[in-house]
Parts: C-alpha cells; sequence; structure tokens
C-alpha cells in the first residue's frame, strides 16, 4: 500500500509543476493495477462473492422473528345460531345473532425457526467457498493481462525513444557531412550532384523523424492509458533496450503444470462448482429437517380501556418439528442430476482442448524466442559489420579515394542495419514475455 501512496504522491507533484514523470517498469504496474477500471470490479466482484458465502451462511442459522400488533374490529364478524341446541325448552328453529371476536384484538408472539438438516445447504457452504476462489482466479487473470499488456506498452516507448536516437544520431552525421559538402562545392572541388544526393539522403531522413515522433507520441500515450495517467502526461521511462534483459531470461519446460496457466485453473475450480451442483441435485433425494418454537401473548376486548390490562392477556406456545420426505416429482430430479454431469463433461473437454493449446502455445512461443534470438545474433553482427563499412568508406571519402555514392550507400546501410538490430531486439523482449505468459510465470505471487 505505501508504494501506492508514493506513487499517487509523485502523479500529484508531477501535475501540480508540469514536470515529466520518472518511471520504472515496476511503477508503471504497479499504477496500472491501481488505476484499471476492470480490475477495481473484479476486486469488487471478489467482495460480492464473498458477501454471497456470508449470505448463504445465515440460512442455516436460526431464523428469529418478533412479531406483533393490535387491531380494532370496526364491524365484529356475526353469525346465526339455532339456540335451541343450546336452550331446552326453546322451539327449534329460533336463530339468534351472535358476534365471534370482540372490538379489540392484540397478539404479541416470537417464532424461531432452525434448520437441523438440509444436504442442500452443507453442498452449498462447499460450493459458496469454491465460488470466492474462482472470483480470486479471475482478479488474477486481470492482473496477469495488466502485466503483459503494460510490460509490452513499456518496451514499445523504449523502442520508439531509440529509432529517434537513431534518426537524430544520423541527422546530426548527415548534417555535418552536408555542410563539408556544400563547402567543398562552393571551393570548386566537387559537383552539385554530389550536394544534392546528400541533400535529398537528409531530406529522407527528417521525414523518418517526423514519423519516429508521431510513433513515439502515440506509444506514450498507449502507455499512459494502459497505467491509468491523463493523456497528454508526459512520462519518462528509466530503463533502456539492452541485450542483458534477454541474456538474464531463461526458461524451464521440465517442471510446467497446466494449473501454473490461470485460464485451466479456472477451469478446474469450475469444474468443482460444476460438482457441486451434481451434489446439490443428489441431496435433493434426502429428508429435510427442521424445528421451530413459538411462544407469545394474545387478548381481545370490547372496551378499550380494558385492552391495556395485564390480567387480560393469555400466553401460548407451540413447539414443533418438521420433516420433508420427497417422495415423486416426475423425474425433475433425475433430469437435473443427469443435466450437472453433462456440464462436467463439457469441462473436462474444454480442460484437454487447453491441454493441448498450451501445447502447441508453448512450442511456438519458445520457436519465436529462439528464432528472434538468432535473428538478435545476426543483426549485431551486421550492425558491427555495416558500422566498419562506413567508417571505412568515410575514410577512403575524405582521402578522395572514395564516392559519395558509396559514403550515401554505406550510410544507408548502416542505419538499416541499426533498425534491424534494435528491432531484433525489441522483438526477443516481447518473446520472453510471451514465453513467461504461456508458462504461467509472468506474474509472479
Amino acid at each position: 500500500m505505501k508504494k501506492y501512496i508514493t506513487i499517487i504522491f509523485i502523479v500529484f507533484i508531477t501535475d501540480l509543476f508540469s514536470q515529466d514523470m520518472e518511471l520504472t517498469l515496476d511503477q508503471c504496474i504497479d499504477l496500472a493495477i491501481e488505476n484499471n477500471e476492470n480490475l477495481k470490479n473484479a476486486k469488487l466482484e471478489e467482495k460480492i462473492s464473498k458477501a454471497l458465502s456470508r449470505e448463504y451462511l445465515s440460512v442455516g442459522l436460526p431464523q428469529i422473528n418478533f412479531d406483533g400488533g393490535l387491531k380494532y374490529n370496526h364491524d365484529v364478524p356475526k353469525s346465526l345460531i339455532d339456540i335451541s341446541r343450546f336452550m331446552p325448552g326453546v322451539p327449534e328453529g329460533t336463530e339468534q345473532e351472535v358476534s365471534f371476536g370482540q372490538d379489540y384484538d392484540g397478539r404479541v408472539d416470537l417464532f424461531i425457526n432452525q434448520m437441523i438438516f438440509n444436504g442442500s445447504y452443507f453442498v452449498g457452504l462447499s460450493a459458496a467457498k469454491e465460488l470466492v476462489k474462482l472470483s480470486k482466479k479471475l482478479t488474477r487473470r486481470n492482473e496477469i493481462d495488466i502485466v503483459e499488456t503494460v510490460q509490452k506498452a513499456y518496451y514499445t516507448v523504449l523502442n520508439t525513444k531509440k529509432r529517434i536516437d537513431l534518426v537524430n544520431s544520423n541527422l546530426d552525421r548527415l548534417q555535418n557531412l552536408l555542410h563539408e559538402m556544400k563547402q567543398l562545392y562552393e571551393n570548386g572541388f566537387i559537383e552539385k550532384l554530389d550536394v544534392d544526393r546528400i541533400q535529398v539522403a537528409y531530406n529522407n531522413l527528417k521525414s523518418e523523424k517526423i514519423k519516429a515522433d508521431r510513433l513515439y507520441k502515440l506509444s506514450n500515450e498507449v502507455l499512459n492509458f494502459q497505467v491509468g495517467l491523463p493523456v497528454g502526461t508526459e512520462v519518462k521511462l528509466i530503463g533502456n533496450l539492452s541485450e542483458d534483459i534477454v541474456n538474464q531470461f531463461q526458461y524451464n519446460i521440465s517442471d510446467f503444470d497446466y494449473s501454473n496457466r490461470i485460464e485451466y485453473s479456472i477451469l478446474k475450480t469450475d469444474k468443482n462448482l460444476k460438482f457441486y451442483d451434481l451434489k446439490n441435485n443428489r441431496t435433493q433425494y434426502l429428508p429435510q429437517v427442521y424445528a421451530n418454537y413459538n411462544y407469545g401473548y394474545n387478548t381481545s376486548s370490547s372496551n378499550y380501556n380494558l385492552f391495556f390490562e395485564n390480567d387480560r392477556w393469555k400466553s401460548f406456545g407451540t413447539l414443533g418439528l418438521k420433516l420433508i420426505i420427497p417422495i415423486f416429482d416426475g423425474f425433475l430430479k433425475r433430469s437435473k442430476i443427469n443435466q450437472s454431469k453433462f456440464k462436467i463433461e463439457q469441462i473436462e473437454n474444454q480442460m484437454l482442448f487447453l491441454e493441448r493449446s498450451i501445447n502447441l502455445q508453448i512450442n511456438q512461443s519458445i520457436a519465436n524466442y529462439e528464432n528472434t534470438k538468432e535473428s538478435l545474433k545476426i543483426s549485431k553482427e551486421n550492425l558491427e559489420l555495416a558500422q566498419n563499412v562506413y567508417n571505412s568508406t568515410e575514410i577512403k571519402y575524405r582521402e578522395g579515394v572514395g564516392s559519395n555514392l558509396e559514403l550515401i550507400d554505406s550510410n544507408n546501410s548502416l542505419k538499416t542495419a541499426q533498425n534491424q538490430y534494435y528491432n531484433s531486439l525489441y522483438e526477443s523482449i516481447i518473446a520472453s514475455i510471451d514465453i513467461k505468459k504461456t508458462l504461467g510465470t509472468l506474474l509472479k505471487n
């Protein structure tokens, strides 16, 4: 938490004084994890699943309710009865109106219900815990995606920055050469054609610089978006494209476990949930037992003033046991059990397919990485050769035994070799990130 507070403070100070923000790769990742809206929602989903788990737990705890109320019967129910049955001597069929109840009724009671046994409840408790695990794994999947995206965006910015540095270096070299050519032309030592050739190469390089600047700005905006910084924030990255990044990277597939891949781990948890669903459907054949207890007081009166006298409130209470035994439901439970079995088979098929896909991804990522390393090695050799050729050509030209065509051609070859080298280096770094994600080691615990 302290590192997040530090980063937020840096952002505040940067906005306050409009200075460039300096960030390392780890700080970029921390910012992205702190600011990413999808990750925030995933963490909220974790809290929701935990709350649902606690909600389900409460179902098995005693359910206690207090009920009470007062009622005024403005028109008491009445019935006609044959009073001859109660009064001897009265002619049969003599009816009299009788009120059942009084003007005022009152009741207060406490009701307690406790589940004794319900197979679905105990299965549901385990399923609720598994659901919490699933939400945590979904959050981790988001974090892995963020780490991958930010790392690639980070190295893309460094790569485009290196392109700009190369263009600027080449521009300085050609500008000095163009200046010398113009002086030689003015002194009559060379033709204007020689100057024009250098001028064309210089103009083309200026156009390339404009494109590189735009690409660098765009890559910065992409990184800002990924880490959650406002558009237009100037960020200076602490780090460089270096072969050390590639040389320090190592991978080992001998102890690879499919569960290292978050996608596979999520499927395993989903399979466990489907098993709990199957188990829950099977428990529907078991009986359910509930206990309940009820105690309270009631009263009635035709006089409101007598209504609140204590001796008029009469107690009552019940203690009960409820047993539910399923007998026949039209084969509903059996249908649900079959559905659960089929869903488990679906998950197992998905896991088998994912295993084969992971195997292919591992082979592809390793092959790609090894190819980029080989390209990097060749590009480095070509860069050294191109630099030597250019140095020799420049010496020959200055000594008057070489043409400016050879100089321009060697300069273009050097520029191409430089670009190829840094592209190969960038591709090797990206390939190493892909291997880490493929092997499930991109985000350490």
